[in-house]
């Protein structure tokens, strides 16, 4: 057997995308459908610092896709597909065995793995429910067959995430978070859309949490003046003390969510939930009919969210190998 590494304009890659498809359709994934193009787009990404790296069988009954990211120093495994006639050879191990090889030649780096942090991101179908559909699968899908085949090949879980699903066109305001928003009203706490020539402390705010996602997300929204989607912020002394937003309908009827964040001076004072509420209020009003999630299984933030009405609907690993 031998692999040929598979370039972006490549006819090879119809092959593979034949795999994909094939793979969606028996349901071996959640993975929504995608044209070629898409997947093409997909699996080479144009961001800089990605190196995308798609092996195939040179007879086309294996694919296997992976990554590096430069610009978090992390190697990732995306996808690993068998022609369904062809399983239970070794074809699969074989070839993410390859995979790994290249992965680890070309980054140096010995960890392997397979989180929501991957760049190349793949959007899913939500089992039972019409139409709705998440941007990213943050993990292995624990009810499928990839989880074990991996753990078969010596991947561990390092954390757990749970993706959530809630109706927003049915979606009512709870009279208990009416109380609490009066509450911190007269406390002294607003909540407004953000305005950088009015309000303070977003950026410091952002550093503290550490987190390079929301920084990207939020510092580099726009101005509202400049078409930017707003941002939900609750105020005090025109101080930013936690964010979420922005606000956006996808095509899908989706309600869009980057997060949702506290400044820690601010906490214990049910700032989240009373935000998070405000933000499905909003999203209902701007047209959203459902509103998906993920979230860790340990995250406090869970209690946010299943108190809003959010149901469960996927949990998944985030896995790593150490060569």
């Amino acid at each position: 057997m031998r692999t040929v590494h598979i370039q972006k304009d490549s006819p090879l890659l119809v092959k593979a995308y034949q795999l994909f498809v094939q793979s969606v359709q028996n349901q071996d994934m959640l993975s929504k459908k995608m044209s070629f193009e898409k997947f093409q787009e997909t699996l080479y990404p144009a961001r800089k610092g990605i190196t995308a790296v798609n092996l195939l069988e040179e007879e086309g009954r294996a694919f296997a896709s992976g990554c590096l990211d430069e610009n978090i120093q992390k190697t990732f495994i995306t996808m690993v597909i068998v022609k369904e006639d062809e399983r239970g050879r070794g074809l699969g191990r074989w070839i993410l065995n390859e995979l790994e090889q290249e992965l680890i030649a070309r980054g140096e780096r010995h960890r392997l793995e397979i989180s929501f942090f991957n760049p190349i991101t793949l959007s899913w179908v939500v089992p039972g429910r019409k139409g709705a559909e998440h941007p990213n699968m943050p993990g292995v899908d624990i009810g499928s067959g990839a989880y074990l085949f991996l753990k078969n090949c010596g991947y561990r879980d390092f954390s757990m995430q749970n993706s959530y699903y809630a109706a927003l066109d049915t979606y009512h305001y709870p009279k208990a978070m009416e109380a609490k928003k009066n509450e911190l009203d007269r406390a002294g706490f607003k909540l407004e859309l953000y305005d950088k020539g009015i309000h303070t402390g977003m950026e410091e705010m952002l550093r503290r949490f550490g987190n390079l996602m929301w920084e990207r997300e939020i510092l580099g929204e726009p101005s509202r003046q400049k078409g930017g989607r707003p941002i939900l912020v609750p105020v005090y002394e025109k101080r930013v003390c936690g964010f979420t937003g922005p606000l956006d309908v996808e095509k899908n009827g989706r309600g869009y969510f980057a997060g949702i964040g506290i400044d820690p001076d601010f906490r214990g004072k049910g700032l989240a939930k009373l935000l998070f509420c405000e933000l499905c209020q909003a999203l209902k009003k701007e047209g959203a009919s459902y509103m998906t999630l993920f979230t860790g299984e340990n995250n406090p933030a869970r209690n946010i969210y299943e108190d809003a009405g959010f149901t469960i609907v996927r949990t998944w690993a985030d896995m790593r190998k150490e060569d």
